[in-house]
C-alpha cells in the first residue's frame, strides 16, 4: 500500500493530538497518527467533507495501516460508502481506496481545525473536541472534559 497523505497546513493540528504530549495526562490524545487520521477521515465522512489534498503534503507509511486491521476496516467502509459499489475493494482499485480515505481525513481536518478555533483557549485540544462531539451529540458529556479524557478512547 502506498503511504497515506495529508495537507501540511495540518500539521500544528496532527502534531498537537498525536505528537505533543498533554499537559496533565501526560501522553499524546490520539496514541499514533494512523488513529489520528481514522478519527478524522470518520468526521469528514460524517460530515459530508471530502476535499482535495493541498500541494504541500506529508505523508505516514501505509505498513501502518496494513499492520491495522481496524484501521483497514474503516478505510475500506468508508471508500464503500463513498463509492457505493463493491468493486472498490478489488486489489487493484486500492489506490483508488486510499484516496477516498485521504479526501475524507482532509474534510475532517479542517471540522478538526474550526472546533479548535472555536476553542482557542484550549492549548490541548481534548476539551475543543469533547465539547464538539459533545454538541453535536456524538458523545453524552456527563461529567468534566477533563475526566471524561481518562475514559475516551480514539
Amino acid at each position: 500500500m502506498r503511504n497515506i497523505r495529508r495537507s501540511e497546513r495540518f500539521e500544528g493540528i496532527v502534531r498537537q493530538l498525536a505528537e505533543k504530549p498533554h499537559s496533565v495526562i501526560n501522553r499524546t490524545i490520539f496514541p499514533t497518527m494512523r488513529e489520528l487520521l481514522c478519527f478524522a477521515a470518520v468526521l469528514g465522512f460524517e460530515h459530508g467533507r471530502k476535499k482535495e489534498l493541498d500541494q504541500k503534503t506529508n505523508e505516514i507509511d501505509g505498513r501502518t495501516f496494513l499492520n491495522s486491521e481496524q484501521a483497514m476496516d474503516v478505510m475500506c467502509l468508508i471508500a464503500l460508502c463513498d463509492a457505493k459499489k463493491s468493486d472498490i475493494l478489488r486489489d487493484e482499485n486500492e489506490d483508488e481506496v486510499v484516496s477516498i480515505f485521504e479526501q475524507y481525513v482532509q474534510g475532517g481536518l479542517e471540522v478538526l481545525s474550526e472546533w479548535l478555533n472555536e476553542r482557542a483557549e484550549d492549548a490541548n485540544g481534548d476539551t475543543a473536541i469533547l465539547a464538539a462531539l459533545s454538541k453535536y451529540k456524538f458523545l453524552k458529556q456527563e461529567k468534566d472534559p477533563e475526566e471524561s479524557l481518562n475514559s475516551v478512547t480514539f
